[in-house]
């Protein structure tokens, strides 16, 4: 009876204390550092960390190469494919518009999300994580608006899809 009750008392300990999983809830994916990534956002993308500067977390699934996107911005359009191994590892497919030169080319990205932020001192991360992952910068709530207010004027995204994101960005 003893070892029950001791049982029962520390397993909610043991649950706790596991390592936060990414997850995918209400049209935002959740990486286990804190960072989300959502229709609309922009993502920055860092060198990539192979030594001939392809990615090796994040793989081009449409015709670019992968060099292409060091020091280059990608606009969230979907995320459309999600999931998780069963060791933790999140995988996901985002569609978005790569901005090149003043123009927007369509791209399909495949990223080992958790794998490419991790941003240890072995290796750098090949996707810029913001501040509030790594406690080193504030938000920029003013560019993140704008953002928001240049997607919905280039019709990225329709005028209720830019309320529901200017209401997500203000209530964050």
């Amino acid at each position: 009876m003893k070892r029950l009750l001791f049982s029962m008392l520390i397993c909610p300990f043991i649950s706790m204390a596991q390592k936060p999983m990414p997850r995918y809830e209400n049209d935002t994916l959740y990486t286990s550092s804190g960072f989300k990534i959502f229709r609309g956002q922009t993502l920055e993308f860092e060198k990539g960390t192979m030594r001939d500067g392809r990615f090796r977390y994040i793989k081009v699934k449409n015709g670019f190469f992968s060099k292409t996107l060091t020091g280059r911005v990608v606009i969230v359009k979907e995320i459309t494919k999600y999931a998780v191994t069963v060791i933790g590892n999140g995988y996901v497919d985002i569609t978005g518009y790569l901005l090149l030169d003043g123009s927007r080319e369509m791209i399909v990205l495949h990223i080992a999300i958790d794998r490419a932020i991790e941003n240890s001192p072995d290796l750098p991360s090949e996707l810029k994580v913001p501040g509030e992952c790594r406690n080193t910068r504030q938000r920029n709530i003013k560019q993140e608006l704008t953002t928001a207010k240049n997607l919905y004027e280039d019709k990225v995204i329709k005028k209720e899809e830019y309320a529901a994101m200017k209401k997500k960005i203000l209530n964050q």
